[in-house]
C-alpha cells in the first residue's frame, strides 16, 4: 500500500514547525493501518536527512561531528535533554550511514529519537517552503519503494 496524503500531512506538519498540536492533530487521524505507511516515510525521510547532512562529496562525516549535532540536539531545551538518549541517537545516524549496527532499542524508543532526529536535522537544513515540498515527494517516493 502506498503513502497516503494524510500520512505526508502529518509528517511535513511536524517538519515544517508548526505547532505540535496540528501534528499530533493529523497524526491522532490516523488508524492503525496507515503507521505502517508514516513509519516508512519518517524511514525514509531519516535516512535522506542523514545522508543530506552527514555525507558531504561522497565522504561521510566523523564521528565528532555526529557527536556534536547529537548534543546541540539535547542542547535544544529541557525536553528534548530528556527525550534524546545520546547513545540511541548517536546508533540511528550511524547506522543509517553505513557505520554501525541498528539501534539495539525497543521500537517505541526508536521511532521516538527518529522524529526528533528528523525535525531537528530538517530545522536546521531551513529549507524554504519549495525545498520542503520538494524532500517531502522525494521521501514519499522513497518510502512507496520501501512498501513494495
Amino acid at each position: 500500500m502506498p503513502v497516503t496524503d494524510k500520512q505526508v500531512a502529518a509528517l511535513r506538519a511536524q517538519l515544517a514547525g508548526r505547532p505540535p498540536e496540528e501534528h499530533l492533530r493529523l497524526f491522532n487521524e490516523l488508524d492503525q493501518t496507515d503507521y505502517v505507511g508514516y513509519a516508512a516515510l519518517l524511514a525514509a525521510g531519516l535516512f535522506e536527512a542523514i545522508q543530506r547532512r552527514f555525507v558531504k562529496g561522497g565522504e561521510v562525516s566523523d564521528r565528532s561531528e555526529i557527536i556534536e549535532f547529537v548534543a546541540a540536539v539535547r542542547a535544544t531545551g529541557e525536553a528534548s535533554s530528556d527525550a534524546v538518549n545520546p547513545e540511541v541517537a548517536e546508533q540511528v545516524i550511524l547506522h543509517a550511514l553505513g557505520r554501525g549496527s541498528p539501534p539495539d532499542f525497543d521500537d517505541e524508543t526508536v521511532l521516538g529519537h527518529q522524529i526528533i532526529l528528523l525535525s531537528a536535522l530538517t530545522a536546521q537544513a531551513n529549507y524554504s517552503e519549495a525545498e520542503l515540498n520538494a524532500f517531502m515527494v522525494q521521501i514519499r517516493a522513497d518510502a512507496d519503494e520501501i512498501l513494495e
